[in-house]
């Protein structure tokens, strides 16, 4: 089939009416669709193809979906008009092959489907409809659809192939070609570096006045803010809060499971390079040597003794540990256990009993705990108040008293951080959200409450906003004087480039 559609496919009339058919959309687009539809539902028609404006709502909700962009971030992107384009483009091809008389067979579609890598078992390689239909799920498609999607694209594959295969440019295309490709020159080079034009004078003053009034957009200072900012502390709520004797008691009925700690065990523990070094360590402290006399005694140097300081069995730090040391009595050794690290040897040497914390002992963690918890909800409801002032025009200042806030005043600040003395601000929390925040605000605009930290959030208004200026020249001599004498030396090279 592929053969019989390179034959028609070769003639030369197909292909110029496909030249002529992608031009026609080049040339006048698709703007005109939109625009002169009168009452007529289809958007675009392709030979005895017709796309309505359905399908392409359809087709573009698909996409956007999929892509996970808003609908109305999806129209500014345009991508209405891509997918319009998309299905012209589509259906461009499915005339043609309807011209030449080309149907893709299904076992083509199906043998396309199956040796698709993306639809493969990872564990056994091979085609899985399982993993296949849950790939179509999470796309937001079906099977019909995708069998659809991938005939139109084998289509047009085979459709460009059969176009393109065997076609051959023009002499007059290949000669300049070939010319410019195959084209050599040889050229002898001079370097001429700005700063070895050593000859150009030290800049008078009235060199600089004028350098400075003519480029004073290279000596601008950046645009200042100054600012009012309230920071809202969970920590400075927490100074007030209070929390009682049978509140913290509830507290700790309601979580018992955290207050109840499992058996810790003490351990010394011996690595060996060699079980054969482990046995005779582990035979050596059942005979009733002490570790440390044993491990001397083993005369070999990669022998370490590490102690394991009391851990519960589920925190053991190598997990085959921890059944044979948790089965020891004090003073035992364990049979060799090998790990990456070698073979290694416990030796019991402490134990401490499950138990449960009692009251008293978790009180202070407790109270911490719930003073905490009741800061934050008695900031929220304070912030929440204090956000509907601000909404409802109280100005900062009388809101921030209202509510227990207080208001920092902010120096006029650049965006940087620098002040206008150019050093930076004193460190305030949380002070690139801050600044980030304010810079998007116009003057006399409160900013909603932005987040520092799991314990301070902040609320920001722009006072002032002091422009963008060019630098007085006496703030900004040395830079002048220097872009005044690199222009010159630019200015030299040039001319003896020119000679």
């Amino acid at each position: 089939m592929l053969q019989i559609l390179r034959h028609k496919a070769g003639s030369i009339v197909v292909k110029v009416l496909f030249v002529l058919l992608i031009l026609s959309f080049a040339i006048w687009g698709v703007g005109d669709i939109f625009r002169n539809r009168g009452q007529s539902d289809t958007v675009a028609t392709v030979g005895d193809v017709t796309i309505s404006l359905g399908q392409l709502d359809t087709q573009f909700r698909t996409i956007a979906q999929r892509q996970r962009i808003p609908m109305s971030v999806a129209q500014q992107l345009g991508l209405p008009r891509q997918v319009l384009d998309s299905m012209i483009s589509s259906a461009l091809y499915d005339q043609i092959a309807a011209d030449l008389g080309y149907n893709l067979s299904n076992d083509a579609v199906a043998d396309a489907v199956r040796n698709d890598p993306t639809f493969r078992d990872p564990a056994t390689g091979q085609f899985s409809r399982d993993r296949f239909l849950q790939l179509l799920q999470a796309n937001g498609t079906n099977e019909a659809g995708y069998i659809a999607s991938m005939r139109g694209q084998l289509q047009q594959q085979n459709v460009m192939q059969a176009l393109y295969s065997g076609a051959e440019p023009p002499q007059a295309l290949i000669d300049p070609i070939y010319k410019y490709r195959r084209e050599t020159r040889t050229a002898d080079t001079v370097t001429l570096r700005n700063a070895d034009q050593t000859s150009v004078p030290q800049p008078t003053q009235a060199d600089l006045e004028a350098y400075h009034k003519d480029h004073g957009d290279k000596f601008q200072s950046p645009e200042y803010r100054t600012l009012s900012l309230v920071l809202l502390k969970t920590d400075e709520f927490a100074k007030s809060v209070t929390v009682s004797e049978d509140e913290a008691r509830t507290a700790y009925d309601k979580n018992q499971a955290n207050y109840q700690k499992p058996e810790m065990r003490r351990f010394d523990q011996v690595i060996a390079p060699s079980k054969a070094l482990a046995d005779q360590i582990a035979a050596a402290v059942r005979g009733g040597k002490p570790v440390q006399q044993a491990v001397d005694e083993s005369g070999n140097a990669a022998v370490k003794l590490i102690p394991v300081d009391f851990t519960a069995k589920s925190a053991m730090p190598i997990p085959a540990l921890a059944d044979p040391g948790f089965a020891l009595a004090q003073g035992q050794a364990t049979d060799p256990v090998q790990s990456p690290f070698g073979w290694h040897v416990l030796v019991l040497t402490g134990i401490q009993a499950a138990r449960t914390v009692p009251f008293e002992e978790a009180r202070a963690e407790i109270e911490a705990q719930l003073k905490q918890s009741k800061a934050a909800d008695a900031l929220y409801d304070a912030a929440n108040k204090f956000e509907d002032a601000l909404a409802d025009n109280v100005p900062i200042d009388k809101a921030a008293q209202e509510f227990g806030f207080t208001v920092t005043p902010v120096p006029a600040v650049a965006q940087d951080g620098t002040t206008q003395s150019g050093q930076p601000l004193p460190a305030l929390p949380g002070q690139a959200q801050v600044l980030q925040a304010a810079f998007q605000l116009q003057q006399g605009d409160v900013s909603p409450m932005g987040t520092v930290d799991d314990n301070t959030s902040f609320i920001v208004r722009v006072d002032s906003i002091i422009p963008p200026a060019t630098e007085p020249l006496a703030k900004v001599r040395d830079e002048v004087a220097a872009a005044w004498t690199e222009q010159k030396q630019a200015d030299a090279a040039a001319a003896l480039a020119a000679d």
